[in-house]
């Protein structure tokens, strides 16, 4: 007969052998956790959609109800909260692959936080239990399909945006072309070529 303490220990968070993880509960506010490619992607996505929300709600709020100093303090308050939040995401991130969560203050570095960002959507994480506990369970259809679309639109964005400042630094005159033969409304003196 198996006893309660027993029971207890093998349902443990953990690796418990011949290929058995006992799965983390996942809590999305959590800093110590590790965090899947597919469920940061989506994570950043529904943070992303509600700050907009919000930052909506209070520019309606600010046209008829409330003072433009409140709504100023309130879109304010918005910003800095999801970006804490972004930042707690890449923290968690970086846990998965094994790595100090003191590595995200890296984005605030221009440039580099472009590379950390395609180093955190591309990278693998660590399939078992490493020092920051166990990896997250398989995803469900909505972060496949949520986190996939997201993850999608933010690799490529930020090859294209990486793309455009390479060619910025290496070939300005051939991005001066290309920027004039765009159908758009591009200023008709030419830019300067910064070296």
């Amino acid at each position: 007969m198996v006893n309660e303490r027993d029971q207890a220990e093998s349902l443990r968070p953990g690796y418990l052998g011949k290929g058995t993880i006992v799965y983390e509960p996942l809590s999305a506010l959590s800093l110590t956790q590790r965090l899947g490619r597919l469920r940061f992607a989506c994570y950043q996505l529904i943070a992303n959609l509600i700050a907009m929300l919000m930052l909506a709600l209070i520019m309606l709020l600010a046209q008829r109800m409330i003072p433009p100093l409140a709504g100023q303090i309130g879109s304010g308050i918005v910003i800095i909260m999801l970006a804490i939040y972004l930042v707690g995401l890449m923290v968690r991130r970086l846990h998965d692959m094994d790595n100090s969560g003191w590595w995200a203050l890296a984005s605030l570095i221009p440039a580099v936080n472009l590379l950390l960002m395609l180093y955190l959507l591309l990278g693998a994480g660590s399939g078992y239990v490493n020092r920051y506990g166990t990896p997250n369970p398989p995803p469900g259809p909505l972060v496949l399909f949520a986190g996939g679309l997201f993850w999608t639109v933010n690799v490529v964005g930020l090859l294209f945006g990486l793309t455009l400042m390479l060619m910025a630094w290496q070939f300005p005159e051939q991005l001066q072309e290309i920027m004039q033969s765009v159908p758009f409304n591009v200023p008709s003196e030419p830019w300067p070529v910064v070296r």
